[in-house]
């Protein structure tokens, strides 16, 4: 049984057995997560303040920083195979390769050749051991690139990027005269296959990101993102404290007073989470780790220095809260309230405006874009319904945030599995939807608005299947055009 498990069904249990200390413990939750609410509707609806750019005439050398591990070899050679297509002066860039603690050499041999065949602008390093996940594999990659190296591109290993991504940097950066650019992350999909999955993705990109370049705020995202060598250097390199390590290092940029632009053109494109499963570790990743580098800069970010101002904090704050769902101990509250009736009203309505303030926020969220972009409600309801699906990890993720100890990093899956695999069902979401029927039933003839919430706890399910059935779709799409190899 996972911490944030045990915690749920103590909160479960507590609420029975102390139904004052519940609704406190609810009414905080509250408190917090209308504070965040507002915090990121705030950094999104903030005045944009004009950039002051400062063209350079600069010539940029990259040095491109590929980590990978367990990584099928088809897949990352596909991925530098697009780079070896760049229209950029190739005597201005090169590929560094980092395999990290990959003990089956059929993974990384291959990997290896491809790299020897191509010439020295192709390096390839294997390291056994290597401690800090992928922010240790990438400061390996940083001590390993050529002297005269102006800038660190990183990339992840499915990414095939277009032919003009390291021109299209070049010009961001001696348009903006910023230390470091992101560029969005994009998903290759066929059709309308997964395209309510990939909205939910881009939410962030499209409202938290481009918020955050209005205010000199920009975050990295792990992938696609070209860093001044001499900023990451001095800002520390990477850290492994954190599962985010790419948010992290963004918000130590910010404080040291580097200046990050956000670059709204799609310049390569990645694969999905190629299961629920998948998925939700990925989901799980991004809401823990920011939570947790929001937690250990928070005291910085509050007290404020010369480099940074109110309107920064506030876009790093909502940047590194976009994943979060604060609904966990609302839940097993509510829940057990209503099966037990021995809890009070004020538990149940509380706890219950909780889970309807979140769902407000995501139809908000959604239904607003749908109708800035005309992309269909249907697409927006996929939207809903995904980020409906991934609600109880991010819960999870919120919760194992605030817990010490050392976080773990998981590799999102990559390779296309072609053997059969076990049913993908969402387990915390059957569980969570037996138990709010049974409340249902008890709350027959209350008061609506506890009802109302614990109706909200019934979409989870029907969501993660069709979720599941969508990414099932998804695999069978790209199938054709990928590698056939099995990742375990």
């Amino acid at each position: 049984m996972s911490k944030t498990t045990l915690i749920f069904w103590l909160c479960f249990l507590g609420a029975a057995l102390s139904p004052a200390l519940a609704a406190q413990a609810c009414l905080l939750v509250f408190a917090v997560q209308v504070i965040v609410i507002l915090l990121r509707l705030a950094a999104r609806f903030l005045p944009a303040k004009p950039w002051a750019d400062h063209p350079q005439a600069i010539t940029p050398i990259f040095s491109i920083h590929l980590a990978i591990r367990n990584e099928p070899p088809r897949l990352v050679i596909d991925t530098l195979k697009a780079l070896a297509q760049q229209d950029f002066p190739s005597a201005l860039w090169e590929v560094v390769v980092i395999d990290n603690n990959t003990t089956e050499p059929t993974l990384w041999h291959p990997v290896m050749d491809f790299c020897a065949r191509q010439g020295p602008r192709f390096n390839f390093l294997h390291r056994e051991g290597v401690k800090g996940a992928k922010a240790g594999a990438l400061n390996i990659a940083l001590a390993h690139s050529r002297a005269d190296a102006t800038h660190i591109v990183t990339i992840d290993a499915d990414y095939l990027v277009e032919d003009d991504f390291l021109s299209e940097a070049a010009r961001a950066l001696r348009e903006t005269g910023a230390d470091y650019v992101q560029f969005p992350q994009a998903y290759r999909r066929r059709g309308r296959v997964a395209q309510g999955t990939d909205v939910e993705l881009q939410e962030y990109f499209l409202s938290d990101a481009r918020a955050a370049d209005d205010a000199e705020a920009v975050l990295l995202t792990g992938t696609l993102c070209v860093i001044s060598k001499t900023a990451l250097v001095r800002a520390g390199g990477w850290s492994g404290c954190t599962a985010t390590e790419d948010a992290e290092l963004g918000v130590r940029l910010c404080k040291a007073g580097f200046r990050g632009r956000y670059i709204p053109k799609i310049v390569g494109k990645g694969l999905l989470p190629l299961t629920l499963q998948d998925l939700e570790k990925q989901r799980y990743r991004w809401g823990s780790g920011n939570l947790r580098t929001l937690l250990c800069h928070g005291r910085g970010l509050l007290q404020g220095n010369e480099a940074l101002r109110g309107r920064q904090v506030l876009a790093i704050t909502a940047q590194l809260c976009a994943w979060l769902n604060f609904t966990l101990i609302p839940t097993a509250c509510l829940l057990s309230t209503a099966l037990t009736q021995k809890g009070t009203s004020a538990v149940l309505n509380i706890a219950a405006l909780s889970l309807l303030l979140s769902l407000s926020e995501t139809l908000t969220r959604f239904f607003s874009r749908q109708h800035r972009e005309s992309y269909g409600v249907r697409v927006a309801l996929s939207a809903v319904a995904s980020r409906l699906a991934l609600a109880p990890v991010s819960a999870r993720a919120t919760v194992a945030a605030c817990l010490p100890g050392a976080q773990g990093f998981t590799v999102t899956r990559k390779g296309v599995v072609v053997r059969r695999e076990p049913a993908d069902l969402p387990h915390d979401h059957l569980v969570i939807f037996v138990l709010a029927l049974l409340s249902l039933w008890t709350l027959a003839e209350g008061p609506l608005v506890p009802s109302l919430g614990t109706a909200v706890l019934l979409l989870p399910l029907p969501a993660g299947l069709w979720l599941s059935s969508e990414l099932s779709r998804y695999r069978h799409s790209i199938q054709p055009a990928q590698s056939s190899e099995v990742i375990a």
